[in-house]
């Protein structure tokens, strides 16, 4: 009897100074890191696929957010284009091409966009809340953050917004529409390596150190 004990008892000794298990990632606490003043820019590549396309569509330039629900998108390459989005009013202007402007209700992906983007910036964790249910995973040197709209007219359109990033800062942004359709927006010095046609959502969510789920 006292063979069988005496292990036992061991076991439950070493069990009780072992370390705790890293502590779940807090999505609120991520958000409110990833605060930043209004009039914040940062270079970025869009790639995106769409089973209406042979091959992804890429676009690079600089992404600007200038306060809540204000975002501007710049793009020098492979063409010029302005999108400025002012609360509910969106104004496109492309070189050669007459202005448009149009309300952002008619571009839902870029109403996603902005209110994921945005309310990350401002780090609002309430408003995040609101529009999204949210999952973080990963430890605070390296994150992921997936977004699922609450409102049911906009998972008509948006399934879902997956963010990856390091300590504070965000590197990729994963919009994932209905339909297959999904567009990686990556940030900051990684935007500026070339991306070839020939890549695929599964390449690019391993660049992000996303998992397969992501892709």
């Amino acid at each position: 009897m006292r063979r069988s004990i005496l292990p036992i008892a061991m076991l439950m000794s070493l069990a009780a100074i072992a370390p705790a298990s890293p502590a779940a990632l807090d999505a609120r606490e991520l958000i409110a890191k990833l605060a930043r003043p209004a009039d914040t820019s940062v270079a970025f590549t869009e790639v995106r696929f769409s089973p209406l396309l042979d091959r992804p569509s890429i676009v690079s330039g600089e992404l600007g957010y200038r306060g809540p629900g204000k975002l501007d998108r710049h793009l020098t390459e492979p063409y010029r284009e302005i999108t400025t989005i002012n609360g509910e009013s969106v104004r496109v202007e492309r070189e050669g091409e007459a202005p448009r402007t149009f309300a952002l209700r008619r571009a839902p992906e870029l109403r996603g966009l902005l209110t994921a983007f945005s309310a990350l910036l401002a780090g609002d964790p309430t408003q995040v809340d609101r529009d999204f249910t949210l999952e973080a995973r990963g430890d605070d040197e390296h994150w992921t953050l997936a977004l699922t709209p609450r409102d049911a007219r906009a998972r008509k359109h948006l399934d879902r917004i997956t963010i990856a990033g390091q300590d504070g800062t965000p590197t990729c942004l994963v919009m994932h529409a209905t339909g297959g359709a999904q567009s990686f927006l990556i940030f900051g010095e990684p935007s500026s390596t070339p991306i070839e046609t020939t890549v695929t959502p599964e390449e690019l969510a391993r660049r992000c150190m996303l998992g397969d789920a992501d892709a």
